[in-house]
């Protein structure tokens, strides 16, 4: 089970596929895929179908699947989604922030707490990967402390070739 997490200025709740009806008008946004694969779900419904299968997890006893939805704790906006799956010792991590709440550290502040919880139970190695060209993931993950791999992977985004950084944080 996906634990909820705060923060100073966000509270992280667990993936729920009750949360599509608020959340369809962010992950809807074309610009949120610029560097990430997938697409804007076709409709709420959909959305909500995708939320109930990552909420239900991998189905594997030694993988967990955790997914939040990050909301300000002042106003309730939603601001961004982070990722974690879990493998111990180890972790990968992934987050997003919404276009209209980037460039305020949202993904720093509500990444830091899903590291600290990851820390807490066990994690020993946390991996984030993110494209190239997405220099504030990039930043985020160095000022977390995180440290790039030196090999590049060579990926491919809707047919266009890309690079993808690894990131590690070790404890």
């Amino acid at each position: 089970m996906t634990p909820p997490l705060a923060t100073a200025r966000l509270v992280l709740e667990p993936l729920a596929a009750d949360h599509a009806p608020i959340a369809y008008g962010s992950f809807a946004d074309e610009a949120l895929y610029r560097y990430m694969t997938g697409s804007p779900p076709a409709d709420e419904r959909a959305l909500h179908d995708h939320f109930a299968r990552l909420a239900a997890g991998s189905g594997r006893a030694n993988e967990r699947w955790l997914n939040w939805l990050a909301f300000r704790s002042d106003d309730r906006s939603l601001v961004g989604w982070h990722q974690a799956t879990l493998t111990l010792p180890t972790a990968s991590i992934a987050w997003v922030t919404f276009p209209a709440h980037r460039r305020h550290g949202y993904a720093h502040e509500g990444a830091g707490a899903v590291v600290e919880w990851l820390l807490g139970v066990g994690a020993r190695e946390i991996v984030a990967q993110s494209d190239e060209r997405n220099a504030a993931s990039r930043r985020t993950a160095v000022a977390l402390g995180f440290v790039e791999d030196p090999d590049p992977i060579a990926e491919q985004l809707r047919g266009e070739a890309t690079v993808d950084r690894v990131y590690r944080l070790r404890r």
